[in-house]
């Protein structure tokens, strides 16, 4: 049980890492939650430090989501406080994963005032099932390349997930899962692309999650006043 709480507190201190919030303070000074959407998430960075910045600050938030899911359960794994949990691997890779998105959204380092957890949920995904993550990116950039709305791009990309799981695993491999392995930390054996039935479940979870963080976009989208991606340095 001390195993599986660390898991969680861990994984909930990383996502809680304010990446766009310390990038504001340290190239400009300013809370980025007080300019342009008001969020504290990439997309944002985006729009009010600049895209380099923005680049930044989304490829951290990434790497949150993935070292839990992957690294913080692997060390623990490796090094557990007690007895390691006795569950599904990609289950507790899930759970590390969305501790680390509860961190992220609500963040104990700034008010529990964060971004919407889009980021860091692709990098937990990223680490758990790479492959079908690559498919999901690639519609989530054709969706903003050609839209230029980075809401529409991460709910298209948030519907894909599962379906793409189920058609792999149903279709493609007749029920089956195809899964890789890497070895690492003491000889460990992780997951590295997994088909398991916990990601399609919790893919429909988190497609509706994401649906409703980004109910205010949709009607934004509806009515024709969603604010495009620029790639300028100001809002």
């Amino acid at each position: 049980m001390l195993t599986f709480l660390a898991i969680v507190a861990v994984s909930y201190l990383i996502g809680s890492i304010p990446t766009s919030i310390i990038a504001g303070k340290m190239l400009k000074g300013i809370d980025v939650r007080q300019f342009g959407s008001g969020n504290a998430g990439g997309t944002n960075a985006f729009r009010v430090l600049g895209w380099k910045a923005g680049l930044a600050v989304t490829l951290i938030d990434i790497a949150k989501g993935t070292v839990a899911a992957v690294y913080v359960v692997g060390f623990f794994k490796a090094h557990p406080v007690g007895s390691f949990p006795d569950m599904n691997e990609v289950a507790l890779s899930l759970i590390a994963g969305m501790s680390a998105v509860i961190g992220h959204v609500f963040t104990v380092f700034a008010g529990f005032k964060g971004g919407k957890g889009v980021s860091t949920a692709a990098g937990m995904l990223i680490g758990i099932a790479p492959v079908s993550m690559l498919m999901v990116i690639g519609i989530f950039i054709l969706a903003v390349t050609l839209s230029r709305y980075v809401s529409l791009g991460s709910i298209l990309a948030a519907l894909a997930f599962p379906l793409i799981i189920a058609i792999r695993k149903y279709i493609f491999e007749l029920g089956g899962g195809l899964d890789y392995y890497i070895r690492f930390l003491g000889g460990r054996w992780f997951v590295h692309d997994s088909l398991d039935y916990h990601l399609l479940i919790f893919g429909f979870i988190v497609a509706a999650a994401i649906i409703y963080t980004h109910r205010a976009n949709i009607k934004r989208l509806l009515t024709g006043t969603e604010n495009r991606l620029k790639f300028g340095r100001h809002a």
